[in-house]
């Protein structure tokens, strides 16, 4: 009968074991949408108040357009308190959009001003014949530099 539990007891363990895996490997794989897999911004401060605006995204598949919409840059004094100052759309700047791939990245430079914080807030998107779709995303906080 101890040897019954034994068994019982590990056979039980290692089914947990496994499907503790298979979850990690499910949630690892799911996607952001149908049309995006994934996407991120970022923002880098360079010299004299410049500040480089990237946005990475990429589609589930090749898509006929991808790349960001719009591009919300917002400013701070004191990095707490932050107030919107420009706006970068993909009918004004028509780099911020490509066709025909898979993955696309886009950089704006914005002029900031130096000791001043700033952020950026992307509209991403993603699409094909079938439909598409957008998300939001935002930067962290960086510092334009003199």
């Amino acid at each position: 009968m101890k040897r019954f539990w034994k068994k019982f007891l590990s056979s039980f363990l290692a089914v947990l074991m496994v499907s503790s895996i298979l979850c990690t490997f499910t949630a690892a794989f799911e996607r952001s949408s149908a049309y995006l897999s994934a996407y991120r911004a970022g923002i880098t401060p360079e010299s004299d108040g410049k500040l480089v605006i990237t946005v990475d995204v990429t589609g589930v598949g090749r898509m006929s357009e991808i790349g960001a919409k719009t591009i919300y840059v917002y400013e701070s004094t004191d990095g707490q308190y932050f107030r919107w100052v420009a706006t970068y759309e993909s009918s004004d700047y028509p780099q911020m959009m490509g066709s025909g791939s898979i993955f696309y990245e886009d950089v704006i430079t914005h002029q900031g001003t130096p000791g001043r914080y700033y952020y950026a807030k992307a509209c991403v998107y993603a699409g094909n014949d079938t439909g598409g779709d957008e998300r939001y995303c935002n930067t962290a906080i960086k510092k334009a530099i003199s």
